[in-house]
C-alpha cells in the first residue's frame, strides 16, 4: 500500500540524493501530480489498488484541451516509471539503483578503458538545478525548442489557487 504522497517524496529523495537527475525526479513527479489529481481522495490512499491505464484514460479525458497528444502520452510513461521505479525501492532500498546507461562520450571514455555511466535520458533537459529551500522544489519547462523555462521555491504543497495564480502572472508576461 502506498499513497501519492508518498510516491512523490520517493520521487523528490532521488532527485535530492542523486540516485536519478533531479531534473528527471522532478519531471517524474510533475507527471505524477498532474494525472494522479484526477483521484478521489480515497483513491490516492492507496495507488497499489488503482489500475495506473485507467488513471491516465482520466486523466486524457478530463485534461485533453490543456496537453498535446505527445504531453499526454509522456505524462503516462513518466507516471509508470515512477511507479516501477517505487516498486523497486520498496523491495528492496538497500540495493536500490536506477537503471543506467552510458551516454556517447561515456562509450568513448570506455574504450579507452574508462567507464562512467549517467543515469537513463528521460527526455529532460538536465540543468544544474538546486534546491532553494527546504519544503520547495524547481522545475524546468520546454516553451519552444532551444528555450528551456525553470522554476524555483515551488513548495511540495502548492495548491490549485495558488497555481492558477501563477499561471495568471505567467499569463501577463506573454507578449
Amino acid at each position: 500500500m502506498y499513497t501519492v504522497d508518498d510516491l512523490v517524496k520517493f520521487l523528490d529523495h532521488t532527485g535530492t540524493a542523486g540516485l536519478i537527475p533531479l531534473a528527471t525526479a522532478q519531471a517524474l513527479v510533475v507527471a505524477t501530480r498532474s494525472v494522479f489529481d484526477v483521484l478521489t481522495d480515497q483513491e490516492r490512499k492507496d495507488l497499489s489498488k488503482v489500475d495506473v491505464d485507467a488513471v491516465i484514460k482520466r486523466f486524457t479525458n478530463k485534461r485533453a484541451a490543456e496537453f498535446s497528444a505527445s504531453t499526454i502520452k509522456e505524462y503516462g510513461r513518466r507516471v509508470r516509471r515512477a511507479i516501477d521505479l517505487f516498486r523497486s525501492w520498496q523491495r528492496d532500498s538497500t540495493s536500490f539503483r536506477p537503471k543506467t546507461r552510458a551516454t556517447s562520450a561515456a562509450r568513448a571514455r570506455g574504450r579507452r578503458g574508462v567507464v562512467n555511466e549517467t543515469p537513463v535520458d528521460d527526455g529532460v533537459e538536465t540543468t544544474n538545478l538546486t534546491l532553494s529551500k527546504p519544503g520547495t522544489y524547481q522545475t524546468a519547462f520546454p516553451v519552444r525548442p532551444g528555450t528551456v523555462i525553470t522554476i524555483s521555491n515551488i513548495p511540495h504543497d502548492l495548491t490549485k489557487s495558488e497555481a492558477e495564480r501563477l499561471a495568471n502572472f505567467v499569463r501577463m508576461l506573454a507578449v
